[in-house]
């Protein structure tokens, strides 16, 4: 009788357990004369992942897009994923185009930012964090520079692809005019090449940048000053009571400076002076000298030392991100993990001129891809690395514009001095 209960039992459980559990019906939706169900698959939504249609927005030189278009049509190849590439015209701000684009809603799945402006389009909630999207690690495995920018809010915003820092191409014979073998690597390096250089012809050439390039004016500024301390944070400057000392140097520098065509792009024409010994420094970014200084061998390039408690030298660096308006955020991560790749890095460097962001390049010995005046330093840490805060877009702007208006002589050295003082503020 006891086993007879125990079987009843049994049954009645296995009956309620069949009735809990999902069937295949309720993945259906019944039509409307309630007959055989069919799951849905709207249309457009089948096409859309077969075709797995992604649109992605770079702002590139004619050279570069072209690889980039390259590496693109090997990737179609290879995965079921139409890519559209958008090289959006340089004359129009990257900024601007991308605020436009996500106001209408018609952004591109895929975009390609400096990672200046990373953390300000995080905030305004206009991108994806890469564990939405990337599938393979970020940390320890790229640069700690080129990552610290694209961190906030303990997220990560963007998956670098390259960097770019400003160098300074010099030529020896020239330097050694003014006593030196290289370019002053310290605050008492600069004074006795100002005190050389003012003792000579003072309006003579000495030093060639772009006056309206922000990054190139800030490099110069953290030289003059001896280097910014990484704890001011609030804005990426030297501590204020060092600004009249750079201010002072840099008055005694300015005759001798050199505009590299101004707004406009790096040409030949620019680097002439240099090559012909009548210029003995350079300051650009190193993408620009590499296109330049091909099959050269009477200059010398040199990177700022990096520290891990100073900034010397700015870091140019740019990084793949995702719309948050994006509905293939899978597609779109497959594209970036590609064109990121180990495999692909030497590649883009050798195609562009810009460094890889991966740190395992820096440390093998005998590398033949990496420049010579590249230190492994490059990849220890973040090395001074400057945390990109949401106002420094506009910070930089107005950078800009105080640098160009004083070397350009519209405003004087203590109008300068006062309109650095309130940058950030």
């Amino acid at each position: 009788m006891k086993r007879k209960n125990h079987g009843l039992l049994f049954a009645v459980l296995l009956l309620a357990l069949i009735s809990l559990s999902p069937s295949e019906e309720t993945t259906l939706i019944r039509s409307e004369d309630r007959g055989e169900s069919q799951p849905v698959h709207p249309q457009e939504q089948q096409i859309q992942e077969e075709t797995g249609q992604i649109r992605v927005a770079v702002q590139m030189d004619d050279s570069d897009f072209r690889r980039l278009d390259e590496m693109n049509r090997q990737f179609m190849d290879t995965y079921s994923v139409q890519v559209e590439l958008i090289n959006v015209p340089s004359t129009e701000t990257y900024e601007a185009y991308q605020r436009r684009l996500m106001k209408l809603g018609e952004s591109p799945d895929v975009l390609l930012m400096n990672n200046t402006s990373i953390r300000r389009f995080a905030a305004d909630g206009y991108l994806l964090p890469t564990e939405g999207y990337y599938a393979g690690s970020l940390s320890g495995e790229v640069l700690g520079l080129s990552l610290l920018p694209n961190e906030w809010n303990g997220y990560v915003w963007g998956v670098p692809l390259d960097i770019d820092p400003y160098v300074f191409v010099y030529d020896v014979a020239q330097l050694k005019l003014f006593g030196l073998e290289q370019v002053p690597a310290s605050e008492a390096e600069w004074t006795t090449l100002l005190t050389a250089y003012q003792k000579q012809n003072p309006d003579t050439p000495l030093l060639g940048l772009d006056y309206h390039d922000p990054y190139a004016a800030i490099t110069l500024l953290w030289q003059l000053a001896g280097g910014a301390a990484s704890e001011y944070t609030t804005f990426p400057f030297v501590a204020e009571e060092k600004v009249p000392l750079l201010v002072q140097q840099l008055e005694l520098l300015r005759p001798g400076m050199v505009d590299l065509n101004g707004e406009q792009s790096f040409g030949a024409d620019a680097w002439q002076p240099l090559l012909a010994g009548e210029l003995p420094m350079i300051l650009a970014p190193a993408s620009e000298i590499g296109k330049q200084m091909v099959g050269t061998t009477s200059v010398s390039i040199w990177l700022p030392d990096i520290k891990p408690n100073m900034r010397t030298t700015w870091i140019s660096g740019r990084s793949y991100v995702v719309s948050s308006q994006t509905d293939h955020p899978e597609a779109a991560g497959m594209w970036i993990s590609e064109m990121t790749a180990a495999l692909n890095q030497p590649r883009w460097y050798e195609a562009t001129g810009h460094l890889p962001v991966i740190k395992t390049m820096y440390y093998e010995a005998g590398n033949p891809i990496m420049p010579n005046w590249v230190p492994p330093a490059l990849a220890a840490g973040s090395g001074g690395a400057l945390p990109a805060g949401p106002l420094l877009p506009r910070q930089m702007e107005q950078l800009a514009q105080a640098t160009s208006t004083y070397l350009q002589a519209e405003i004087n050295a203590k109008q300068y001095r006062a309109s650095l003082i309130q940058i950030g503020k």
